[in-house]
């Protein structure tokens, strides 16, 4: 339902939010309280400001700056990388391209279907900000999240203390010291959104600074555990994540080198290109991270190398002397939803081969697809099991032979 909602109506949702908070706190409940602007209100209130001055500033920053896009004509040093069928029963494939941009991906990159291109180091895809967070955006970002914590939890600090103020004044029977309806209904509101924003934001801002420690995106994270369970059954041999250096290393090739300044707003380091790994690293691995499932890499008629192959040979029947550019070797990677491809997966193959396909007299039916619907499924990367399913030829089952 989300992905109906124009962005920018996230934008200035968030916008309003933070200054709601912000300001009306301010205008309603703590300087009436401190009597306006006298010397308790300066101290209390400007650090609240200079919180809300970092909030919007890197806020803009994340919301404006482009996540990172991959240089025109960028190609893997071809060197590097290992032929597909010498290593696939290790998982190992060659550079990954993206069918829908046309281009090689660098490492860490992804395709975001959102916005429609590759991104360099992607995280994911925020509506929020209506952008990616990517390379170039990942530090304001985090910085985003952190500031926009502090000043919740500060928010809170000082509604908590006026509400114990309050309760001190009645106890003492000083009841000109309770606040007006207005007051009242100003602080119930900043006390809900305020431990909403904390709550939810808080959650959000932990497991980017696990992510960060850990020199991970959140797509990394979901491939690395993908890979240790392909370590677990045994279809890939032990593979070391190249890109965790160490805590210290990993946070400041993000946030800069000098831990005084890690909050502060600053450019981006490195080119989104190229990352350091761990030392003793085979330097292909950055390139074919992460390892797949040997089993997606054998032929499969549902395959697009499948796919392919038929078409060459439509095309060769033709014209037995046509040239077939191929780039046999390479994949289009399908490593996370929002990837140009979906995840093949053989055991969804299989249920549905015998939803769809096989009758109870061990026959099946079969139609291939016409040049019109590879034409339509041109970025796909598998033929849809309902092609198969329409009565055209009946092939006889290993009995009737």
């Amino acid at each position: 339902m989300l992905e109906y909602i124009p962005g920018k109506v996230f934008v200035v949702g968030v916008v309003l939010l933070i200054s709601f908070i912000a300001y009306s706190s301010q205008l309603f409940i703590f300087l009436p309280a401190y009597e306006w602007w006298t010397l308790e209100s300066a101290t209390k209130l400007i650090p609240l400001n200079a919180l809300v001055v970092m909030v919007f500033y890197n806020y803009y920053l994340v919301v404006t700056t482009d996540p990172g896009k991959i240089p025109v004509a960028w190609e893997p040093p071809s060197s590097l990388i290992a032929p597909l069928k010498e290593m696939a029963s290790e998982g190992v494939t060659g550079p990954r391209f993206c069918k829908t941009c046309h281009v090689y991906k660098p490492p860490r990159s992804h395709h975001c279907r959102y916005c429609g291109r590759c991104v360099l180091k992607m995280d994911h895809h925020c509506p929020w900000i209506n952008n990616c967070v990517g390379h170039d955006n990942y530090a304001h970002f985090v910085r985003f999240i952190v500031f926009a914590n502090t000043a919740c939890a500060y928010v809170l600090i000082l509604l908590v203390g006026r509400v114990r103020a309050i309760m001190s004044a009645i106890q003492r029977f000083q009841f000109d010291a309770e606040p007006d309806t207005m007051g009242v209904i100003m602080m119930v509101l900043n006390f809900v959104l305020a431990f909403i924003v904390l709550f939810c934001v808080g959650i959000l801002a932990a497991y980017q600074i696990y992510c960060l420690v850990k020199n991970q995106t959140n797509i990394e994270a979901w491939e690395r555990g993908k890979v240790e369970t392909l370590v677990k059954r045994g279809k890939i041999p032990p593979v070391r994540y190249p890109f965790d250096i160490g805590i210290y290393e990993n946070v400041c090739y993000v946030l800069g080198s000098n831990p005084l300044f890690w909050l502060w707003p600053k450019r981006k380091q490195g080119d989104g290109l190229t990352f350091p790994v761990i030392q003793g690293t085979d330097p292909r691995l950055p390139f074919y991270w992460p390892p797949r499932d040997p089993d997606d890499l054998r032929p499969s008629i549902f395959s697009s190398k499948y796919k392919r192959q038929q078409e060459i040979q439509q095309i060769l029947r033709q014209d037995p002397n046509a040239i077939i550019e191929d780039s046999e070797g390479y994949y289009d990677s399908g490593s996370f939803v929002t990837d140009s491809e979906n995840e093949y997966s053989l055991n969804e193959e299989e249920q549905s081969m015998n939803q769809n396909i096989y009758n109870l007299s061990g026959t099946y039916y079969r139609e291939y697809p016409s040049e019109e619907e590879y034409d339509e499924d041109e970025d796909e990367d598998t033929i849809p099991l309902a092609s198969f399913t329409t009565p055209r030829k009946k092939i006889p089952s290993s009995k009737e032979d």
